[in-house]
């Protein structure tokens, strides 16, 4: 069985992260969409950077028996005691159960950090988002206009 672990994103470490996800994965799966065209521009990349430089919150490293495959994060969310998290794993990784497991730790740095609960946000089309977030006991809502889904997880007391 593989272990999955988290590791803070440092300037070390986040160059490596962008290669990973210029390699292995698609811009607007990685951080929000910019206008122009959907590859990994110059500006793209910075952006990138940007993002997983929270500066309220924090930034992870996905790493599988110690191999960088994507990364999490959480930050501050509009709901008092609440967090928004994010995960993405490079293609080559999905599919595996890590992204459930990532989660799993993810949860922990949220109390860590005096999270009560956690919101997610995919859409209906990633369906292993969806799953994992289900297996996670979330509770879901799909909107079926936009194809949204917003999960919301408990995760310490009030």
């Amino acid at each position: 069985m593989s272990t999955v672990t988290l590791q803070p994103v440092d300037e070390n470490l986040l160059p490596r992260l962008l290669d990973l996800a210029a390699a292995d994965t698609e811009p607007h799966e990685v951080m929000p969409s910019l206008p122009g065209a959907p590859r990994w521009t110059d500006a793209r990349r910075a952006a990138f950077r940007e993002h997983h430089r929270p500066a309220d919150g924090a930034a992870y490293a996905v790493l599988v028996d110690g191999q960088l495959v994507g990364a999490a994060r959480i930050i501050p969310a509009e709901a008092p005691g609440a967090v928004q998290a994010n995960i993405w794993l490079g293609r080559s990784a999905r599919g595996k159960g890590y992204s459930t497991e990532a989660f799993r730790l993810l949860i922990d740095e949220a109390r860590t950090h005096g999270a009560h609960a956690i919101i997610a946000e995919t859409h209906i089309s990633n369906a292993a988002a969806v799953a994992a977030l289900r297996t996670l006991g979330a509770m879901i809502w799909e909107d079926p206009d936009t194809g949204s889904v917003h999960a919301t997880l408990r995760v310490g007391q009030d």
